[in-house]
């Protein structure tokens, strides 16, 4: 199972070579995006398959980002495999965020069912970094003119390397900046607040540089390279001084992107202003990027159906069943074959907590289970579950003691086993029941072919 944990003064060194030579070109990809942002994408970070894993959790559910390889003999489908295990461990839906146009094919391609998102106001401005280091040509006329009327404006201004000794100015110039900046709101003192922070610090892995005139920094600028792009991750400057933005774009260009061949800088979030600002300096191309929402066969479904067979009924569970199922949830004795210990999640239950998960499972599209009921009456529970986002599924059944050894669970899993083949959609079914459990078996046996058996466990499948 991945092992995640927060960047971290341990990891931030792999995760940093990771995305030094990731070459997806999205700005979500980058170590300084994820320590700018990580009181609200909270990421950890794994490895497996040569891979970097990253998990978001954000807007209240788990998203991961698409795998960075960081080793030369990646396993990319590893990779994505071992995350659909933990998501299915995890009883969480498997959904990726910001995923690269350029690997959308491959995730679609790898799933059944998926739901893709993607928005205007995430699209990310790609430029030659060739371009915006010269500003050539007729189409960057606009630029040059506001660049030198900045020169001449502010003659002697000039570019620099930031360096911790120029702290105390940097100081002074955010105070100046928070006091003249024309965008005001919760959202913008959060975003400046981040920027400052992160360039107090001394980051190696960040290219950072400033205007300077007459001894006082007036813009500043920050980016990270990663692959062959280097991604802007904050640009300030005093609006007092006409053309220092297009003067600091050049500059830092020409100072810092010699060797990539081009420059990110990032989305609008549908500001009008930076979108006319972006727009201008002519855009190569808009980097799309995607959520991708891989769907479960059980996405079909709105509600749990009924299902009835000679002698039973399979359907959701009541809250009047509430109590019966808890009971049988509960017993230590009935589940020691269940192969799940519910202490492991929650030790303390309250009234609630298995309907409610059982119920939520169902939401999630990560399991789905059905009452048995007899004569009207509660006996047990049968659910698929650990759908493994390529047509396949686990099936277990527990049953109540007092209706053990009447062929209950057999009739019951011979229809879950159809509608789940045939209705569902579902490839194959899998079981499998520990070695001592004999009765377990003998009904698996009846009804799915044994496919394996190891110390622990025999193993069974039921297909089309």
């Amino acid at each position: 199972m991945l092992n995640f944990s927060p960047i971290c003064s341990k990891n931030i060194e792999a995760v940093r070579r990771a995305y030094r030579y990731c070459d997806y070109r999205v700005s979500d990809y980058s170590l300084g995006m994820k320590l700018m942002w990580k009181s609200y994408f909270h990421p950890q970070v794994a490895f497996s398959n040569g891979c970097m894993i990253v998990k978001n959790h954000f807007k209240g559910a788990v998203r991961f980002d698409y795998p960075v390889p960081c080793e030369e003999n990646y396993d990319m489908q590893g990779a994505l495999e071992a995350i659909e295990r933990y998501c299915m461990e995890q009883y969480i839906p498997l959904v990726f965020y910001a995923v690269p146009q350029s690997h959308l094919g491959e995730l679609v391609s790898r799933y059944r069912k998926v739901d893709t998102e993607s928005s205007v106001l995430s699209d990310e401005y790609i430029y030659y970094a060739e371009d915006l280091s010269r500003f050539q040509g007729k189409h960057y006329a606009g630029q040059r003119n506001h660049i030198h009327k900045f020169e001449s404006a502010c003659p002697g201004a000039a570019f620099k390397a930031l360096t911790p000794a120029d702290l105390p100015r940097l100081e002074r110039f955010f105070e100046r900046f928070s006091y003249s900046s024309p965008k005001k709101g919760r959202e913008a003192e959060v975003e400046l607040k981040r920027s400052i922070d992160i360039l107090k610090k001394n980051n190696p892995w960040a290219c950072a540089g400033y205007m300077e005139y007459n001894g006082e920094i007036i813009a500043v600028s920050m980016g990270e390279i990663c692959g062959d792009t280097m991604i802007i991750h904050i640009e300030k400057a005093l609006h007092e001084y006409e053309g220092v933005y297009p003067a600091t774009v050049r500059a830092f260009a020409a100072c810092f992107c010699n060797g990539v061949r081009y420059i990110n800088r990032e989305e609008d979030a549908g500001d009008s202003g930076l979108r006319r600002s972006k727009t201008q300096y002519r855009p190569k191309w808009m980097q799309r990027k995607f959520d991708v929402y891989v769907k479960t066969e059980l996405s079909k479904w709105d509600k749990i159906p009924t299902i009835r067979t000679e002698r039973l009924v399979l359907s959701t569970l009541g809250d009047g069943e509430r109590e019966d199922y808890n009971r049988l949830c509960l017993n230590d004795e009935r589940n020691r074959y269940w192969g799940y210990d519910y202490r492991t999640d929650c030790p303390n239950p309250d009234d609630a907590y298995f309907l409610n998960v059982a119920r939520q499972d169902f939401s999630t599209g990560t399991a789905i289970n059905w009452g048995i009921r007899a004569d009207g009456r509660f006996i047990g529970e049968i659910l698929l579950y650990d759908f493994d986002y390529h047509g396949g599924a686990q099936v277990g059944i527990r049953l109540t003691r007092d209706r053990e050894g009447h062929g209950f669970g057999s009739e019951a899993l011979e229809a879950v086993l159809h509608t789940g083949l045939y209705t569902l959609g579902l490839s194959v079914i899998y079981a499998k029941c520990y070695r001592e459990n004999t009765k377990s078996q003998k009904m698996l046996s009846t009804h799915m072919e044994k496919t394996a058996e190891d110390e622990s466990f025999v193993y069974f499948e039921a297909r089309i």
